[in-house]
């Protein structure tokens, strides 16, 4: 007994030392000069992904037909452009740059005792999404991309098909919603100026400014997309469930609604201007 306790305890600390080693390693590489650059390419690849997405949903607003309005409407304007293949799979591994980068963010506030728990779920879940965003680029690099709305209805089908799936879906919605409302609180209160961006000199007051605006509109999207999401769930509806593309279009069939998204589109384009400005003068 007393020496498979000791054989247990030395394979225990042998897998702590692993981890230890895995998790040092991964700060050391994307804290790199490569890895940084890299990451810092994640950034303006995200606010081009913004800006065309903006220019879609200003088309529906003008009258388009036929546009997507989402990740995946941007992704195929790419891939459909001069060196669009090219373009995808630096897209793809520069955003999972930036997923390594907030996931050697979260190892090291999980390591600091000034950090809380909250500081390294926040971080992790910005490796989560940009990890998302990045293998999105790789599977239409790979040509097996799906429509965001397709997915989005085959992810909700899902869900709602498992035990307690209803629940967990007005869960994932109002958590939606409430990101939503978080990211408007953001841009309006400044929040991000000096926490996550310090631009300096002239660049001060433009990228604040479009840095405000596209929190707001960044944040009015979600929340559309939370709503959506719950709606799905109390009707026991995947079809309800459709995405960025169809929450927009739902708003540009209200009153007004040409206008408002339009409103929305310009503030979104200001979400990719600043998601850009971060490469530069964000906090890594």
């Amino acid at each position: 007994m007393p020496g498979g306790t000791e054989a247990g305890g030395s394979m225990g600390g042998a897998a702590k030392g692993a981890a230890r080693d895995a998790a040092s390693g991964t700060v050391r590489a994307a804290r790199s000069k490569g890895g940084r650059a890299l990451a810092q390419g994640g950034f303006v690849f995200v606010g081009l992904l913004h800006l065309i997405i903006a220019y879609l949903a200003l088309r529906i607003a003008l009258g388009g037909q036929g546009e997507h309005a989402d990740q995946s409407g941007a992704i195929q304007q790419i891939a459909g452009a001069p060196g669009g293949l090219v373009v995808l799979w630096v897209a793809a591994l520069c955003c999972a740059a930036l997923a390594l980068w907030w996931i050697s963010e979260a190892i090291l506030s999980a390591r600091s005792r000034s950090e809380g728990t909250w500081d390294v779920l926040s971080a992790a879940g910005k490796a989560a999404v940009f990890l998302a965003i990045g293998g999105l680029f790789l599977s239409y690099a790979l040509g097996a991309g799906k429509d965001s709305r397709q997915k989005s209805q085959e992810i909700t089908a899902t869900i709602l098909a498992a035990p307690g799936g209803q629940v967990v879906l007005v869960v994932l919605g109002l958590v939606v919603v409430g990101t939503g409302v978080y990211y408007v609180w953001r841009g309006v209160s400044r929040k991000f100026i000096g926490t996550e961006i310090s631009p300096h000199g002239r660049a001060r007051k433009p990228v604040e400014a479009v840095g405000v605006l596209g929190y707001a509109a960044k944040g009015a999207a979600l929340g559309i997309v939370g709503v959506l999401v719950t709606v799905a769930a109390l009707r026991f509806d995947a079809s309800e469930q459709t995405g960025l593309d169809g929450a927009l279009k739902g708003l540009a069939a209200q009153p007004y609604g040409a206008w408002i998204l339009g409103i929305v589109a310009v503030g979104l384009a200001c979400f990719g201007l600043y998601s850009a400005a971060r490469a530069k003068y964000g906090q890594m």
